[in-house]
């Protein structure tokens, strides 16, 4: 493959969050402390180097990006406080505006004024137009979808996430036709002959590293481990994504019970009625890791956290506010009078909730469909071949 230089690289990095990218002079102390580096693995030093040397199509090819974790560990070692954790974040950043073809996910990064206007736009514009479709607001107990019809906000839904899929999918496409070029991947060396471990890998991306969270959990967290557990990196970084995924499990089998005719209605729906249990556990730990984070990069608690651009705060406070309305919304439906100020919150739930969702391709939320991919093909290895054994000759 050609590799094609752009000069203007390293300046648009510094722009991305690459704060201190022109210190580095490549010693490889970060690569050396790094406890994820491998042979085909050595980064951050490679994407440092690959964007000092101006490898654009290189670094939008690369998966060590996207294996990074951001411990912060290279940025407390490196002996010219280059930064290199926050050069590993500016690369994913850079990678997410370049994968996504509408150019909005710019804007949350090169433009973050402009990009929060949008969120605020959005989060207005979904509020409005549900509210042109409200109605009664019983004062006996809060029924919510009698205020804004359940089939309105359902339809809506399935519309903003066809939406999303699509340009996630073509995001991801952008992501894989890059990658294959970098590494030299084609057709032909895919169904070449050697045999591949697809499901393996398949297991190991999807199920084993983000749901499990293997790797940081035993290898980049190891000292963080051995102090508070609830407090650590791997933690809280895993009690978000279980969260997200637990909420998004309870809204569709709360769906599948509609449909099969067993649905639970009313205000009186017990705690534990598995929709509800099951959403109240996911936000739960949704709202704490959220939490953590944001009070971690209030207060910078450690290199990972020194250096925070606003698309992060944008990214984290519509996670934050998603959270914590929808709490505040369940809180309302055991009240024994119906708060008025409940469907209100319920209306500021939805919009925000939806808004987080349609971003979810050009902001940092990003990374968790792209880090998937990158660590599928991480997995990726050829089959070792074991030939039969010959049988001796006298």
């Amino acid at each position: 493959m050609t590799n094609r230089v752009d000069p203007t690289l390293m300046r648009d990095f510094k722009k991305y969050g690459a704060v201190g990218i022109e210190k580095c002079f490549n010693c490889g102390t970060c690569t050396a402390t790094c406890s994820l580096t491998s042979n085909d693995s050595q980064f951050p030093r490679r994407i440092i180097r690959m964007a000092q040397l101006g490898l654009r199509d290189q670094i939008l090819g690369s998966k060590e990006m996207w294996l990074c974790y951001n411990c912060g560990k290279c940025s407390e070692t490196c002996p010219k406080q280059a930064e290199p954790a926050n050069i590993m974040a500016a690369a994913r950043c850079y990678a997410i505006t370049n994968y996504d073809t509408l150019g909005i996910g710019r804007l949350f990064c090169r433009v973050p004024l402009v990009g929060g206007l949008i969120a605020v736009l959005l989060a207005i514009f979904f509020g409005a137009f549900m509210y042109t479709q409200r109605e009664t607001m019983s004062t006996e107990s809060l029924k919510l979808f009698n205020f804004i019809p359940y089939e309105f906000i359902h339809t809506a839904g399935i519309v903003v996430m066809i939406l999303v899929a699509l340009a996630s999918l073509l995001a991801i496409f952008n992501m894989v036709v890059r990658m294959a070029r970098a590494n030299d991947i084609t057709i032909k060396t895919i169904t070449g002959g050697a045999r591949m471990n697809w499901l393996t890998a398949f297991w190991d991306a999807v199920v084993v590293q983000p749901l499990g969270q293997k790797r940081y959990r035993e290898e980049c967290d190891i000292e963080e481990n051995r102090r508070v557990w609830y407090l650590s990196k791997w933690f809280i970084h895993a009690a978000t994504m279980w969260g997200f995924l637990g909420l998004v499990l309870a809204t569709a089998l709360d769906y599948l019970l509609e449909i099969v005719g067993v649905k639970a209605t009313g205000a009186a729906v017990p705690i534990w009625y598995p929709p509800r249990l099951i959403g109240t556990l996911g936000g739960l730990l949704f709202t704490y890791g959220v939490t953590v984070l944001l009070v971690k990069r209030w207060r910078a608690v450690d290199k990972a956290h020194s250096y925070s651009r606003p698309s992060d705060w944008i990214f984290l406070a519509l996670l934050w506010f998603s959270g914590i309305t929808g709490f505040i919304v369940e809180i309302a439906l055991y009240l024994p009078r119906a708060p008025i100020w409940g469907y209100w919150m319920f209306l500021f739930h939805v919009s925000v909730s939806m808004t987080l969702i349609f971003l979810l391709p050009f902001t940092k939320f990003a990374h968790s469909l792209y880090r998937v991919v990158a660590l599928y093909f991480h997995a990726l290895k050829p089959v070792p071949v074991i030939e039969p054994a010959k049988a001796g000759t006298d």
